[in-house]
């Protein structure tokens, strides 16, 4: 599976891509306050499979950085999207998974 099929995906979820710091990236407006999120995978790019871990990330209208969470693949991804209500909700899922994280890597 090859970029096309990425790119697809994740338009059908309101992405599109974006030009960040002269790298392609997975884009979408979040809520009315002017955030945004990213997906890009480990290294900051495009993902290039849909097996290929993402990271998720949000950030304020001034372009700052506010929170990020890694999950397995962008189908996941596209579960947790589909399963959502809302921006909202999918937001609070994500940032669930994310704390779940945190812990597991606490307990270590």
């Amino acid at each position: 599976m090859g970029p096309d099929t990425v790119e697809s995906l994740y338009e059908k979820m309101d992405f599109g891509i974006l030009d960040f710091d002269n790298t392609d990236v997975l884009y979408t407006d979040l809520l009315d306050d002017g955030s945004y999120a990213t997906i890009t995978d480990n290294d900051g790019h495009m993902p290039e499979t849909l097996e290929t871990e993402i990271v998720f990330s949000v950030y304020d209208d001034n372009d700052s950085f506010q929170w990020s969470v890694t999950l397995e693949d962008s189908l996941y991804f596209q579960e947790l999207y589909s399963a959502a209500e809302s921006t909202e909700a999918l937001l609070a899922t994500l940032q669930d998974i994310r704390q779940e994280h945190i812990e597991l890597y606490d307990s270590l």
